[in-house]
């Protein structure tokens, strides 16, 4: 009787676990991934193209040639924006990097200068370290 009851214990625990993991995949702002092969649009029109040499004698419920086509359209604008804004991001993350280098760079310009005017350990240096003392 034990065993049935680990049994039982152990099966709803994994099925908390994946109900956890479910729920943490529907935060805000994330969607659920699916699976689909890379070259999905090769393939889709592979397909367009030998069912429209095929014609009438090829008949799927609730889907004909033009309606494959303009979702293969669809696809292929997405697929399209997304590479758009891939470059983009690439290019936002560089312009990035190279103000925050840039005034990284100035800011132990300034630092280096307070150190040679004043000392290193003034109170002027402090201030532009931020290192003063809690009082």
């Amino acid at each position: 009787m034990t065993i049935e009851k680990n049994h039982f214990e152990l099966t709803q625990l994994i099925i908390s676990q994946k109900n956890l993991r479910h729920l943490k995949d529907m935060e805000p702002g994330k969607t659920k991934s699916t699976s689909f092969p890379r070259d999905t649009l090769e393939q889709a029109q592979i397909v367009k193209t030998g069912w429209e040499e095929v014609g009438k004698k090829l008949t799927v419920p609730n889907l004909s040639v033009d309606g494959f086509e303009s979702k293969l359209h669809e696809a292929q604008q997405y697929v399209e924006k997304a590479q758009l804004l891939k470059v983009q991001r690439a290019k936002a993350i560089q312009e990035r990097n190279d103000y925050l280098s840039e005034l990284w760079d100035l800011t132990k310009r300034v630092r280096n200068a307070a150190k040679a005017t004043f000392g290193d350990y003034s109170q002027e240096l402090e201030l532009l370290i931020n290192n003063q003392k809690s009082e």
